[in-house]
């Protein structure tokens, strides 16, 4: 009996989707401190803890490339990394370190042998903008740095940096 109310395990697409829901909500800039906005912040905490698992895996399970290989194109396919990256001051600091590293694994990922991150830099290049002057804020420099220096590696976002 106990396990027929079992919710069952979301798709790493389900996972992104309700992340880039959740985070365009904060994107629209609401300012309220109501206890609606304290409930979705809990749970974009807990969807970019989830994604980090994906990602990485915990102690009990190594990462699973098929679910890691979702995760990616969805969250490019959808802007969710740039949603990630803008939303990035309005979390709190265990849910920034995770995003970070989010970011940072993404730089990382092939699918179908192809950092399809790269191609999706080279045409969203204002994300790096964004990335530099993110040094100017003290709270978020550091977790901007990390994720511009992931980005770098990318030949074609090096050579925009220099040439900038």
């Amino acid at each position: 009996m106990k396990g027929l109310f079992k919710s069952k395990p979301r798709t790493p697409t389900d996972v992104v989707r309700q992340t880039r829901d959740l985070l365009v909500y904060f994107d629209l800039d609401r300012n309220s401190r109501d206890a609606k906005r304290e409930e979705k912040m809990v749970d974009l905490c807990k969807n970019i803890r989830e994604l980090k698992f994906i990602l990485y895996g915990n102690n009990e399970a190594e990462p699973v490339a098929e679910a890691c290989s979702q995760l990616t194109q969805e969250l490019f396919r959808e802007n969710t990394l740039r949603l990630l990256i803008v939303c990035l001051p309005k979390l709190n600091l265990e849910a920034r370190k995770d995003a970070t590293q989010i970011v940072a694994n993404l730089q990382r990922q092939q699918v179908h042998s192809r950092l399809i991150a790269s191609d999706y830099l080279e045409a969203n290049k204002d994300l790096l903008d964004l990335l530099i002057s993110g040094y100017e804020e003290m709270d978020i420099a550091l977790h901007y740095g990390f994720m511009l220096r992931e980005c770098i590696r990318h030949q074609c976002i090096a050579r925009y940096l220099s040439v900038a």
